[in-house]
């Protein structure tokens, strides 16, 4: 009786062995398939522009960009984990608080000078205005990074400067579009360094936020992605595969001479938050959010819903204005102020 029972459970270890092995194998079968498959969505043709592009901005779209530069600064550099030299504009003010403010895509602290001489104003707080890593005078491959968390990163390390120079200077996060972006990045990354608040200018929330819009390469002939590249890339890294994602997703309509024309796979995918739901619970410190209503980049009717769901910030949405508009606009700033006051942070 007992070796037909150790019979038994000899023949059915062996099916379970068996089926085991049989469902690896078509588990190793279909990953290989994909990551095939993969492969091959990433080596198809980069997307072309038939014909450059031709703007006719009117007074307001030119004044909207931010080349005027009404305000003086000095230069001031930081040294990254990696060596590569991070730089800024330093617009001066003796305060316990320092804003350091992040551009969004294809600019640099340049065209941020007339916004902060406002933020200057409206928080009395030293601004510096940052140049990206591959932006401006910043030191880095433009357009492109070296991981997934870079920019977030080198925001770190900025705060971790000012900090050893001013071991109590309370620090303000502000950051338009993809610098937004990239904030919200920095608070899902390092939730251990404290700052005193967060200021977002229509902020890059990630492909799945409804603020996202996804019909931006059919509106205009200026910006186009590669979607396939980016499908592929994606079903890459959840194999752990990243040795591509340097290659280029998003393409911009400008000439050769420009620093910036495109962007990589990990530098987009760095520029928002892996989860924004996360990152604005994450949060504790007070939030301030303002888009404008006829932002041309984002769904802005999307941003209070949001940020109310999510968080304890608040959220302004600025009729008539424009995405980049935004940054110089008198009634966002007289919402900066009454939030700051609010919370003590002017």
């Amino acid at each position: 009786m007992y070796q037909k029972i150790f019979n038994k459970i000899v023949f059915v270890s062996l099916l379970i062995l068996v089926w085991k092995n049989a469902l690896f194998a078509q588990v190793n079968a279909d990953s290989l398939r994909i990551i095939n498959n993969a492969l091959q969505m990433i080596a198809f043709p980069e997307p072309e522009f038939n014909s450059p592009f031709i703007g006719f901005p009117g007074p307001k779209e030119i004044a909207d960009l931010g080349f005027e530069q009404p305000n003086t600064s000095q230069v001031v550099s930081y040294s990254m984990r990696d060596g590569i030299k991070i730089h800024g504009q330093k617009y001066s003010y003796s305060s316990d608080k320092t804003v350091l403010l992040l551009h969004g895509v294809l600019s640099s602290g340049y065209t941020f000078n007339k916004m902060s001489g406002l933020l200057r104003d409206v928080l009395q707080a030293e601004i510096i205005a940052i140049d990206l890593r591959g932006h401006g005078q910043s030191g880095g491959r433009a357009g492109d990074i070296s991981t997934l968390n870079q920019y977030a990163e080198d925001l770190d390390d900025i705060i971790t400067a000012i900090r050893k120079d001013k071991p109590h200077q309370i620090i303000i996060l502000a950051g338009h579009s993809m610098g937004g972006g990239i904030i919200l990045r920095h608070a899902e990354t390092f939730p251990q360094t404290k700052v005193g608040g967060y200021l977002l200018f229509s902020p890059n929330l990630g492909i799945n936020a409804p603020t996202t819009n996804h019909n931006m390469d059919l509106q205009n002939n200026f910006v186009k992605t590669h979607i396939a590249r980016g499908l592929g890339l994606s079903m890459l890294n959840t194999f752990g595969i990243h040795r591509y994602d340097s290659l280029k997703v998003v393409f911009y309509n400008l000439p050769e001479q420009m620093p910036v024309r495109s962007y990589s796979y990990r530098s987009m995918q760095a520029s928002f938050p892996q989860d924004y739901r996360e990152a604005l619970r994450i949060i504790e410190e007070p939030l301030l959010l303002l888009a404008g209503g006829a932002d041309e980049v984002f769904v802005a009717e999307e941003y209070p819903l949001v940020v109310h769901s999510y968080s304890q910030g608040e959220c302004y949405v600025i009729e008539g204005e424009t995405h980049n508009g935004i940054r110089h606009n008198s009634e966002a700033m007289e919402r900066i102020r009454s939030w700051a006051i609010k919370n003590q942070l002017r």
